[in-house]
């Protein structure tokens, strides 16, 4: 049994960190919600832009010029730890799709330090702390545009997408060459001045906003996730507390029926000296 002393300092030590995980945790509640309103608030926009480009997508014949075998993923996580399986996930999703020819962009500190060692690598990012606002998006666009113009078969986004207001899930999402809404063929006549031309000048802005989505998604996972790691260690606090009170609780008792004894065993000794 531990003594009374070891296991006093153990119960400050965890109601000390049970503290900071409380804590962390109402923080983390407050920014998911921030992060949810403004993935929320932009969703109507991406999903129109994202519409109007496969359907004119879908009038405009497939380019001619030959690509190379090379593809383009940019691989979004968190910059901070304490997530839980946040990283591990969207990580370990992303190694599944990445081959030879794939050039790797990682945004945010995690995903530049495990793709460190690997092969093309474009770590222009790396020293960068890439936020979730349109303006990291439009340079994540620009990088885009600038592999596919240059040849690339595909530039994807592997990110942790929201599936409700609780829950997200790891996903891989190609964004060129971009999918075609076979329904809108019938409708090509409907584009002015034509469907090709309004491709070219909705691409920028379709790009955009397909990064900005995902850093968005991306942000209000994490704190979704970092909520959930949090949670479940105050739990855990909360019930390493209570056996920990019991337990010195136990040894306090003990403890005391020790010196009773002790003290009843004193005085009987001595009453046998005086008789």
């Amino acid at each position: 049994m531990n003594s009374l002393s070891d296991i006093k300092r153990r119960l400050v030590s965890v109601k000390q960190t049970r503290q900071i995980t409380g804590a962390m945790e109402t923080v983390s509640i407050s920014k998911m919600r921030k992060a949810t309103e403004r993935y929320e608030t932009s969703r109507e926009y991406v999903n129109a832009v994202r519409a109007t480009m496969r359907s004119a997508a879908g009038c405009v014949p497939p380019p001619e010029k030959p690509r190379s075998a090379r593809k383009a993923v940019f691989v979004v996580a968190a910059d901070k730890g304490l997530c839980g399986a946040f990283n591990h996930d969207v990580l370990r999703l992303a190694d599944g799709v990445i081959d030879a020819d794939t050039v790797i962009i990682p945004i945010g500190k995690t995903a530049a330090e495990y793709f460190r060692k690997r092969e093309n690598v474009d770590d222009r990012f790396v020293d960068s702390i890439v936020g979730a606002d349109y303006a990291h998006a439009k340079s994540l666009a620009d990088v885009a545009f600038s592999y596919y113009d240059g040849g690339a078969q595909s530039v994807s986004f592997a990110y942790n997408a929201l599936t409700s207001h609780s829950a997200y899930a790891p996903t891989v999402r190609q964004v060129l060459p971009c999918e075609q809404d076979a329904a809108a063929r019938v409708n090509e006549d409907g584009y002015e001045p034509s469907a090709a031309e309004v491709c070219a000048r909705l691409l920028p802005m379709y790009l955009e906003c397909e990064a900005y989505d995902a850093l968005l998604s991306s942000a209000a996972a994490e704190h979704m996730a970092r909520r959930a790691a949090m949670s479940a260690s105050t739990r855990s606090a909360d019930e390493m507390i209570a056996a920990l009170s019991i337990e010195y609780n136990r040894a306090r008792q003990g403890a005391v029926t020790e010196q009773i004894t002790e003290i009843i065993g004193s005085t009987s000794a001595l009453d046998k000296r005086r008789r």
